[in-house]
This record gives C-alpha cells, sequence and structure tokens, in this order.
C-alpha cells in the first residue's frame, strides 16, 4: 500500500514538473531561428569573407533582427551593414505561423490539452562572386500544453504568437459531471439503503 502511494505521489509532482516548464510563443520562434542557422552547413558560407548583412521582413517581424544577428554572431559568420561590401548577405523571414490542433482530455478526470506547432518560413540570400545562393531555413516546432495556459504563452501585443483555438468538445465537458452527480446519487441510495436494513 505504501509503494503504491509513493507511485501516486511521485507520479503527481513529476506531472506538475512538466507543465511549469512550458515556454511562450515568442521564446520558441527565437529558438528556430537560432536553431536554423546552427544547423546551416559550414561548406555554405564562406567565413573569410565579411557579408553586407541585409534583413528584409514584414513590419510585424522587424524586432527579430536583433535575434538573426545575435544568432549569426554564434554562428561566427562575419557580418556587417557596410553597403559598400561586394558580398551581400540577405535573411527574409517570410512567414511565422501558430497552430493549435483539436483538444483532448488527458484521461478521464485529466486536463483539456492541446497541440501547439509553430513555423517559421526564412530565406538566406548570399549574393558572392561566386554566384548566388538561396537557402532555406524553414524550421518547426510541436509540443502538447494545457488549453487553459494558452493566454499566457501568447503574447497579445504581437500578432504571430496567436492563433485561434478549435472549439472544445462538448461530450467530454458534459460526461465527468454526469459521472460525477451519478455516483454520488448511486453511493446516497446505497448507504440510506443499507442502513435502514
Amino acid at each position: 500500500m505504501k509503494r503504491i502511494l509513493l507511485t501516486i505521489c511521485t507520479l503527481l509532482i513529476f506531472q506538475q514538473v512538466l507543465f511549469a516548464q512550458t515556454r511562450t510563443n515568442l521564446d520558441i520562434v527565437n529558438d528556430l531561428i537560432e536553431k536554423s542557422l546552427l544547423n546551416l552547413d559550414n561548406s555554405v558560407i564562406n567565413r573569410n569573407l565579411t557579408f553586407n548583412f541585409i534583413y528584409r521582413s514584414s513590419g510585424s517581424y522587424s524586432f527579430l533582427k536583433s535575434k538573426v544577428v545575435d544568432s549569426y554572431i554564434k554562428k561566427v559568420i562575419p557580418i556587417s551593414e557596410n553597403e559598400s561590401l561586394e558580398n551581400k548577405l540577405e535573411h527574409s523571414i517570410n512567414n511565422i505561423t501558430v497552430e493549435y490542433s483539436n483538444p483532448y482530455k488527458d484521461g478521464f478526470f485529466g486536463n483539456l490539452l492541446i497541440e501547439r506547432r509553430i513555423n517559421i518560413d526564412a530565406t538566406l540570400i548570399l549574393s558572392e562572386r561566386a554566384g548566388i545562393k538561396t537557402i532555406d531555413l524553414s524550421n518547426s516546432y510541436k509540443d502538447t500544453i494545457e488549453v487553459e495556459k494558452i493566454s499566457r504563452l501568447e503574447n497579445p501585443a504581437i500578432p504571430f504568437t496567436q492563433s485561434t483555438i478549435p472549439g472544445l468538445p462538448l461530450f467530454s465537458n458534459l460526461l465527468e459531471p454526469i459521472i460525477v452527480v451519478g455516483t454520488l446519487i448511486v453511493t446516497i441510495i446505497l448507504f440510506f439503503t443499507i442502513r435502514s436494513k
């Protein structure tokens, strides 16, 4: 009996720890930008050359420029905003999307969970004497989160961190209270029936 209680307590504690580490949509976008550049093949870019860095993205993605520059610095790719340089490196973030799948229950009386998918579509254009190279830097991330935490993971000031949430399942929301009330009624009836005999 002690072993069963210990196992149940351990599972409950670890479940809370797992959900406590959920990252925001913007944090994941920043990680995807960094990962897409870190996965870039070293043979693609000549590190002996300094590139004129050009960032082209729509207005809603303009504040991500500092994260992109930081990622190039971590990758040790020499960039500058000197327009007189012959070699050019143009980074464009074309699209960032956040999508949620249909919500589902984690067990019978569990929390309502939803699958979150974040996609980033970016392009890198290298202009060197050898020619022009276009590299696709698209990346995606998928995980499962609690539906009730979505409002804390989205940033209302940044539109691309938000998405519509599919409708919540009606059947599972009604089934649990019906079972609880039914069990309570059966328990009370059995209690008074057995007690009266």
